[in-house]
């Protein structure tokens, strides 16, 4: 049990780097016809899709967690479902080339907008920024074994009977 929370902690300390949630509710940063099964399913989903510029042939496994947290994206019970997908690598990856790929395409598929940056260790990392404060990244671990996908959810609102304290 404590081997999963890893993960978990390494998602808040990255929060304020790829939480692209406003605090406010009205503009459109609230998508309104998601709730926390449909969030959860736009962000892995885009776990998978990022993934997929991972060349099949250097990752010997795929872990997508299961189960995810909600962070506050404003006030109002408004939220995003923050997920992860690790992919340990069986062999080399040009990691520069597939974030600069990512962030190539990203950058011209409204709605969404990418930038590669370059993580405290020097790996290079593609953010990809979306409708409704999602947020997504790809970057080598810092021990360079696996690829890390990090996925923050379009902000939605969670009906008063559900648990914001809940894993879904």
């Amino acid at each position: 049990m404590r081997r999963e929370l890893g993960p978990l902690i390494l998602a808040l300390a990255v929060i304020g780097a790829l939480s692209g949630c406003s605090t406010t509710t009205n503009g459109g940063t609230v998508d309104e016809t998601l709730d926390v099964y449909g969030a959860k399913a736009v962000a892995q989903s885009m776990e998978n899709e990022l993934a997929g510029y991972v060349p099949a042939g250097s990752v010997s496994s795929a872990d997508q967690l299961d189960k995810g947290i909600l962070l506050s994206c404003g006030p109002d019970g408004v939220y995003q479902w923050t997920g992860h997908n690790y992919l340990t690598l069986s062999g080399p990856v040009d990691v520069q080339q597939t974030v600069d790929e990512i962030a190539q395409t990203f950058a011209s598929r409204p709605p969404f907008a990418a930038q590669v940056e370059m993580t405290r260790d020097g790996a290079p990392r593609a953010r990809v920024v979306g409708p409704a404060g999602s947020s997504y990244s790809l970057t080598l671990s810092v021990d360079r074994s696996r690829i890390e996908i990090f996925s923050f959810s379009p902000c939605f609102r969670l009906p008063d009977d559900m648990s914001r304290r809940a894993d879904y």
